[in-house]
């Protein structure tokens, strides 16, 4: 099979759960993690647009900022192992894929303006959640991470790939700066971040040609 993934910054969520259910049917995306939701609290629940059925997990706060959440469709979200809800900017669900284990993130990270210390909490949280996870785990970000990396890479080159665009600024060398941890002595070579447009082949059964600005990556 091929798992479409995509990732959203909704704005708000409220009124519109179905109006996007229906924009993933038209994309046909499988999984879209969500940012900026807006809800409250935390909850899972089913959203159908005309011909798809999908399970919206989500987590919030006590009020209605921040959020994020993650989007299944159907029958796929039956293979969710389990849930991890780390605070209103993250979270996580683990996936089984035939006979592979995922991890997938939503996330979204504090704005450029928002406080030092928020965002030192929101990357400290984020690496320390990876880290836990066990190495046979494959982990894919979904993520408004708010900052621009640039088109230069700067020292960064084992993580950037030279394709940005603009100037970096520091919220930027904050994300190529957690990319770089993630290729640790402590983390596996599934662990390290990439940011493309992807579909995961996870079968050797011919699929439908897709654009070229989408790549495929086989994972074994």
């Amino acid at each position: 099979m091929v798992l479409r993934l995509g990732t959203l910054n909704v704005g708000s969520l409220t009124g519109r759960s179905m109006e996007i259910a229906e924009m993933l049917e038209r994309r046909r995306i499988d999984i879209c993690c969500l940012q900026e939701t807006r809800w409250k609290s935390n909850g899972v629940c089913h959203v159908n647009s005309d011909k798809e059925k999908y399970k919206l997990f989500w987590n919030g706060q006590k009020t209605a900022k921040n959020g994020v959440g993650i989007f299944v469709r159907e029958p796929l979200a039956q293979e969710v192992l389990d849930i991890r809800r780390i605070n209103s900017r993250l979270m996580w669900i683990k996936l089984r894929i035939e006979k592979q284990t995922m991890i997938i993130f939503s996330a979204y990270a504090p704005k450029t303006g928002e406080s030092e210390e928020m965002k030192n909490d929101f990357w400290t949280a984020f690496s320390d959640t990876i880290s836990a996870i066990p190495k046979s785990g494959t982990i894919l970000i979904g993520g408004d991470l708010n900052g621009h990396v640039g088109e230069k890479t700067d020292g960064f080159d084992n993580v950037h790939g030279g394709f940005g665009y603009g100037k970096r600024n520091e919220d930027g060398n904050r994300i190529l700066e957690f990319a770089e941890i993630i290729p640790g002595e402590s983390c596996v070579a599934q662990h390290r971040f990439l940011v493309a447009d992807l579909v995961v082949e996870l079968s050797k059964h011919k699929s439908k040609q897709m654009p070229r600005r989408i790549k495929t990556w086989k994972l074994k």
